[in-house]
């Protein structure tokens, strides 16, 4: 498959499989039928309940994209989780600072603008970091750590090694790779302070990541990075200022 039509179709199958994923249940009322439901046959409630159905949702659509990427190039599965040398862990280190310090300019640089913006609390009523913490704390990393490790074998594996394997220069597979990865994120969200937010952190972790991966030969470094940032976030959701806010509808059912 040549570099156009792989491009082509990996935006295809990521547009698809986030629509797949977020539309059907779009609707509040028809969100908190679905826990309702789920609580039911499950014992749960429904708050969790509906996390853990979320999270499988996401990961089923999620791995059938996945397959058809991989089918579609000529990378082997066993190559993208190549294990990096210990001299990486060095740049692994720098690469977790450099991506931190960057994403907190990024909010200070929205604070500048916007004094009174509510970031703790806009973070806490992203939907998926909202289902997140209705979990039990012990499990609440259990959820973002899945996505994450999902989601490099997908972005940084997938569509970045992927555009390697075929041929596509280093800075156009690290790029494409960043922006659909960064466009999936804020897809996911639904006010402008969470778009800016997310998509800037996920510019970020997308470059420094899609760097680590290039370098390494594989994603397990970048994984490590991504997971640090899904703790920061769902941290960051719990947060006291930001629970206060949301306490009464925290899974917007």
């Amino acid at each position: 498959m040549s570099v156009p039509a792989f491009t082509a179709l990996t935006t295809g199958v990521v547009a698809l499989w986030l629509a797949l994923y977020r539309l059907p249940f779009g609707d509040p009322a028809r969100r908190r039928r679905t826990a309702l439901w789920l609580a039911g046959w499950t014992r749960l409630r429904p708050e969790p309940a509906f996390a853990v159905f979320g999270t499988l949702v996401y990961l089923v659509l999620g791995g059938l994209a996945l397959a058809v990427l991989l089918a579609a190039t000529p990378l082997a599965l066993r190559r993208v989780f190549a294990l990096p040398a210990p001299r990486d862990a060095l740049a692994l280190l720098l690469a977790v600072l450099g991506t931190s310090s960057t994403t907190i300019l990024c909010v200070s640089l929205l604070y500048r603008v916007h004094p009174r913006a509510d970031v703790p609390g806009e973070i806490a009523r992203i939907q998926w970091i909202s289902a997140i913490l209705a979990l039990p704390r012990h499990s609440r990393w259990t959820v973002p750590a899945a996505a994450a490790l999902f989601e490099e074998v997908l972005f940084r594996g997938a569509v970045l090694l992927g555009l390697g394997a075929l041929g596509a220069g280093p800075a156009f597979a690290l790029a494409f790779s960043t922006v659909l990865f960064a466009a999936g994120q804020v897809a996911l969200v639904s006010t402008r302070t969470q778009a800016y937010v997310l998509g800037t952190s996920s510019l970020v972790l997308g470059t420094v990541g899609g760097l680590l991966t290039t370098a390494t030969g594989g994603v397990l470094p970048a994984l490590v990075l991504h997971m640090s940032f899904a703790g920061f976030y769902t941290n960051l959701g719990a947060s006291p200022a930001a629970g206060a806010r949301t306490a009464p509808g925290r899974l917007s059912l």
